[in-house]
């Protein structure tokens, strides 16, 4: 399982995690899972492990998920970032977009959505 790519799943919300980290491990999309409670945490391990794919809250204690994504740009901007956030409101969507981030899904999320959101993102990584 070296060769999978990794997922680094940042979220303050460890309900959240969990039930990402069930969702993902159900799409049969082999992935090396790592996880982060806050911005802060989930900068120094994607600076560290360079994943290939974040899963992205973006109101988070210490950092938000919008200071992210700016400093993503500078420390690991080969990690494709998807915002998973119950704030789905369009000018948030187009403010996460706009920052950097390749995709959006609203929370509560079906998980095809989370498949599906992975699928396209490794696929043009």
């Amino acid at each position: 399982m070296s060769d999978a790519p990794t997922l680094l799943l940042v979220d303050d919300d460890n309900f959240v995690r969990r039930i990402l980290k069930d969702t993902l491990a159900e799409t049969g999309i082999e992935l090396r899972l790592l996880e982060a409670s806050d911005g802060e945490e989930g900068l120094a391990i994607a600076a560290r492990e360079k994943p290939a794919l974040m899963f992205l809250d973006l109101f988070m204690p210490r950092r938000s998920g919008l200071e992210v994504l700016a400093a993503m740009k500078q420390t690991s901007p080969g990690t494709r970032v998807l915002v998973i956030s119950s704030m789905d409101a369009e000018p948030v969507v187009e403010q996460a977009l706009a920052a950097g981030a390749v995709g959006f899904v609203g929370k509560p999320f079906h998980p095809l959505e989370i498949a599906s959101a992975v699928r396209q993102a490794l696929a043009h990584s």
